[in-house]
C-alpha cells in the first residue's frame, strides 16, 4: 500500500510510526508542515509586511506556498491513502487536491472541536475523519481512535529514580493547575520535577521554566527515572493525552485531572489517581505502592501497530 501522511512535528510523535509502517508493508512517506518543502519563510521585511496587507483581503501566503508546493511535488503521483493530521493548516483548494490524487482521504484529529473549532470547515472533504475526544465523534459521527503508546526508549533498562513525579508542560491556562498540585506533593513531601517550556525567563519556587524543547527521547528517559507521571487535562478536551498513554506504555502510575479515564479497560485505581485540580489530595502510598502490571492484551489494543491497521485497514 502506498500512502502520503502530512502533519505537524507534534514534538516528534509522528516520527515514531515510520518504522511500523515499514513492518506493515506500507510505503508511507511523510511531510511535516514546518519542513522542507513545506516550510514557509518570509523572504524581507517588505515580504511579511505585503502578507500581512493581503491577509485582510482573504489571501494567506504561507498557505498558498503549502498549497503550491504540494501540487508541484505530487501533481503526477497518486496515493492508496492518504492521511492528513492538523488539516486546518491546509486550505480548502489543497484538500480538494488531495482528495483527487487517492481512494480514501483520512484525518486524525490532535485536538477537539472545541479547542481547535477552525478544523471544521475542511472536514467535508474526507472520506473519514478520525477523532479521539468521544463527544465529538458521538455528536458528528466520527471515528473514535485513541492517541497510540508512544515509546522511543527500553523501558525495560534501569533507570535511577530522580524523583517521584514528573511533568513537562508548556505555559498555558493549565498553569494553574499545576501550581496547585505542586503545593499539594511539597505539603505531602512529595518529591517531583515540573518543567515548563516558555519562550520568555520567568521564575517560580514551585516549577522549573526552561526556554528550550526537550527531545522526545530525553522526556522519556525522564520518565523511567520517575515514579509516577502527572497528567493536566485541557478544559476543552476529554480525550487522552499522550501522557496517559505514555504512562500505560512505560508502567508508571498517573496522576491526572481526566476523570474519563476511569472509563477506559486499562483504568485501575492502584495504578491512576484522579484528582481534583482546584483541591488535589495526592499521598504518598500511592507513589510508594507497586505498579498493577496491566494485560498485555489490553496494552496491545493502544500500540502505534495497532493505530496503524485502524487507520489503514480499509
Amino acid at each position: 500500500m502506498k500512502v502520503l501522511i502530512i502533519s505537524s512535528y507534534i514534538f516528534g510523535y509522528i516520527d515514531l510510526i515510520k518504522p511500523v509502517l515499514l513492518q506493515n508493508n506500507i510505503d508511507a512517506e511523510i511531510l511535516y508542515l514546518g519542513q522542507a518543502p513545506l516550510n514557509f519563510k518570509y523572504q524581507s521585511k517588505a515580504h511579511h509586511l505585503s502578507a500581512f496587507i493581503m491577509k485582510g483581503f482573504g489571501r494567506n501566503a504561507k498557505m498558498d506556498f503549502r498549497h503550491n508546493a504540494i501540487i508541484n511535488k505530487f501533481k503526477d503521483d497518486t496515493f492508496d491513502q492518504i492521511l492528513i493530521i492538523h488539516p486546518q493548516y491546509l486550505p480548502k483548494k489543497t484538500h480538494r487536491f488531495l482528495k483527487s490524487i487517492t481512494n480514501r482521504y483520512k484525518t486524525f484529529l490532535f485536538d477537539s472541536l472545541a479547542k481547535m473549532p477552525r478544523q471544521k470547515p475542511v472536514l467535508k472533504y474526507f472520506d473519514e475523519v478520525f477523532s479521539y475526544e468521544k463527544k465529538d465523534c458521538k455528536e458528528q459521527g466520527y471515528t473514535f481512535l485513541t492517541n497510540f503508546i508512544p515509546r522511543c526508549v527500553d523501558k525495560s533498562k534501569n533507570y535511577t529514580k530522580d524523583t517521584e513525579v514528573f511533568n513537562i508542560s508548556s505555559l498555558d491556562n493549565r498553569f494553574s493547575d499545576i501550581k496547585n498540585i505542586a503545593k499539594n506533593l511539597t505539603q505531602n513531601n512529595i518529591e517531583y520535577e515540573f518543567l515548563i517550556f516558555s519562550k520568555k525567563e520567568r521564575k517560580s519556587s514551585l516549577v522549573t521554566f526552561i526556554n528550550q524543547k526537550l527531545s522526545i527521547s530525553e522526556v522519556h528517559k525522564r520518565f523511567l527515572k520517575s515514579k509516577a507521571l502527572l497528567d493536566i487535562q485541557r478544559s476543552d478536551q476529554n480525550g487522552l493525552s499522550f501522557r496517559a498513554l505514555e504512562s500505560l506504555g512505560y508502567n508508571k502510575k498517573l496522576i491526572t485531572t481526566n476523570p474519563d479515564i476511569v472509563t477506559y479497560d486499562f483504568y485501575n485505581p492502584s495504578n491512576i489517581l484522579v484528582v481534583d485540580p482546584q483541591n488535589p489530595v495526592i499521598l504518598k502510598e500511592f507513589i510508594n505502592s507497586s505498579y498493577d502490571p496491566v494485560p498485555e492484551e489490553i496494552i496491545k489494543k493502544y500500540e502505534i501497530n495497532s493505530w496503524i491497521k485502524e487507520i489503514f485497514k480499509r
